[in-house]
């Protein structure tokens, strides 16, 4: 799978000094996971959602989901920024880890721009713009909660973080299977 000895053993070598990480590294580590898992793996779904089925709320749903997507991705962003750090100081494997999540942030910066250059809701391009907005949006929320389990099976904590949070995201699923039934429900009362 292409994970080092070190990667599945809590990152213990540091490269300057061959040893065990200091608590600073296994600050660094923890901080890394919890702003991706946060940012990418749980406010960005979220925002997701509510640009799906919150719309009924004029505005309001808009800037939510505004709010809460760039809050996601500049708190994702701090992550890959303390990883980047992390990398710097300990001699680990995790070039998979690192490819996802870097597709993770090229995705969520092309959707900001994306955004920037939406066209009027009246515009025949607009069709092929939501295409794209919700596609890209769709397959940055797979990609990011795979690497955010990923990152778990990485630094080794397996048990209580993947169901933590596997828990949260069949909770996000069930909440969204119930909202999608809703909607498909006042389609057919259209």
């Amino acid at each position: 799978m292409g994970v080092s000895l070190e990667a599945t053993s809590l990152f213990l070598h540091d490269r300057s000094e061959g040893g065990e990480i200091s608590p600073p590294y296994s600050d660094l580590k923890r901080a890394h996971g919890l702003l991706n898992a946060i940012g990418w793996g749980v406010l960005i779904p979220i925002g997701a959602m509510i640009a799906r089925y919150f719309k009924d709320n004029k505005f309001s749903w808009f800037y939510a989901h505004v709010f809460i997507q760039l809050s996601g991705f500049f708190i994702g962003l701090a992550g890959i920024i303390t990883g980047i750090q992390l990398n710097s100081r300990i001699d680990v494997d995790v070039d998979k880890h690192k490819a996802i999540g870097l597709a993770v942030v090229t995705l969520g910066c092309l959707q900001i721009i994306g955004a920037l250059m939406r066209p009027r809701e009246k515009s025949k391009s607009r069709k092929y713009w939501n295409w794209y907005h919700h596609n890209v949006g769709r397959i940055l929320i797979i990609l990011a909660a795979f690497n955010v389990f990923y990152g778990i099976y990485l630094a080794n904590l397996e048990s209580e973080w993947n169901i933590t949070y596997g828990i949260f995201l069949g909770i996000l699923v069930l909440v969204a299977l119930s909202l999608e039934l809703r909607l498909l429900d006042k389609e057919d009362d259209c």
